[in-house]
């Protein structure tokens, strides 16, 4: 395995790489080496420091090399010939060995030994925030492409503390954490509209549902009070304003004055005359999305618990409105009736009983 390992300063290669080659299962009991690795002491770890990796050749089956900026030793080359120690890195698997070599970008490596690359990881640290490493099983001359991204295993890493204290990372630190605000307050003012458009969307499913109509037969009913009959004229919220109902004597007692529902004082039985129905719940509109879930609503806007199957069919279906026929006729009495209060006939006609009404002629009448 030669690993390359890639990513700008501060983006965390080697204080993940190093603490892996410390500790991972895959390589423990096998001979580690490193070169010079500032403030990191090999020996006290059990590794063996080497000035460079020329005679790789010469270490131990099996042993682990890791390499910190390998464009110190393996970098790009004048000569097109290519150098024995490193043509034999084609075959370094056959002794076992395996490579972990650091760079800031993949074209920094000898385009020999960049094509023996295999797996590439690349550290990400967008904002100076978060650590995302990308994983490919060929080398990407160009990581931070958006391309190479989206094929890449991604996910998000957080060093361990402790291998800080094994190695100088950087002298002092320079890199804040710089959150991009101006995005941040693009994706604010996005969600504002987002929500406003979809509460302005609601309101107008709502106002499209079918209007409450005035039942034309609750507006003369007869009631019973004490066993007197009583006629309330009206819709059922007039009792405030309208006069007492002709013939009727109500009777204070203290039963018909205590509310039937606590907190609603209008279920009285004092009041049943005043607070008949003149309408009942019907579903108006059904709305469903994948935040909310589905939902039905009344022609009032208040919220109508339905099951969610029912709902979904309600959306892709709608549904039949039995009343709303009934309603359109009522509406339309009630309209005509004006019309025919005030149509006149062009000639006499009998407008009571002992009256005689005869259309008037300007100058045929002289008083």
């Amino acid at each position: 395995m030669f690993k390359l390992v890639t990513g700008k300063p501060g983006d965390g290669k080697t204080s993940n790489e190093l603490w892996e080659f410390l500790t991972a299962k895959e390589y423990k009991g096998r001979d580690k080496f490193c070169t010079p690795i500032k403030g990191f002491e090999a020996a006290k770890h059990g590794v063996t420091e080497i000035p460079d990796i020329k005679g790789w050749r010469d270490l131990p089956e099996g042993s682990v090399i890791f390499i910190d900026e390998v464009q110190d030793y393996l970098g790009q080359r004048s000569g097109k010939e290519v150098p024995e120690w490193i043509r034999e890195l084609a075959r370094h698997r056959h002794s076992g060995k395996d490579f972990i070599a650091t760079t800031q970008d993949p074209m920094f490596l000898d385009p020999f030994v960049r094509k023996l690359a295999k797996p590439h990881v690349h550290y990400h640290r967008p904002w100076n925030m978060k650590m995302v490493r990308h994983q490919w099983d060929t080398v990407q001359n160009d990581p931070t492409n958006k391309t190479a991204r989206k094929s890449s295993q991604s996910r998000f890493v957080k060093p361990n503390p402790e291998v800080f204290k094994l190695y100088t990372s950087t002298v002092l630190d320079t890199h804040k954490a710089a959150p991009p605000w101006k995005l941040i307050a693009v994706a604010v003012v996005a969600l504002v509209c987002l929500l406003g458009g979809s509460g302005l969307a609601m309101m107008r499913l709502l106002d499209m549902g079918p209007k409450p109509e005035p039942d034309p037969v609750a507006a003369h009913d007869v009631v019973v009070i004490d066993g007197k009959q009583a006629t309330a004229t009206g819709t059922p919220f007039d009792g405030l304003t309208q006069k007492p109902a002709i013939n009727s004597e109500a009777s204070w007692e203290p039963d018909k004055l205590k509310s039937r529902i606590e907190g609603m004082p209008w279920s009285a039985p004092i009041y049943d005359h005043l607070t008949r129905p003149n309408d009942f719940p019907r579903i108006a509109a059904c709305i469903s999305s994948e935040r909310t879930g589905c939902r039905c609503f009344t022609q009032q806007g208040t919220p109508l618990k339905t099951p969610e199957k029912a709902c979904e069919v309600l959306v892709k279906q709608g549904a039949f409105d039995p009343w709303k026929q009934g309603r359109q006729t009522a509406q339309g009495g009630n309209r005509s009736e004006p019309g025919r209060a005030t149509t006149e006939s062009e000639g006499p006609s009998e407008a009571s009983e002992g009256i005689t009404r005869v259309q008037y002629n300007k100058g045929r009448f002289l008083w």
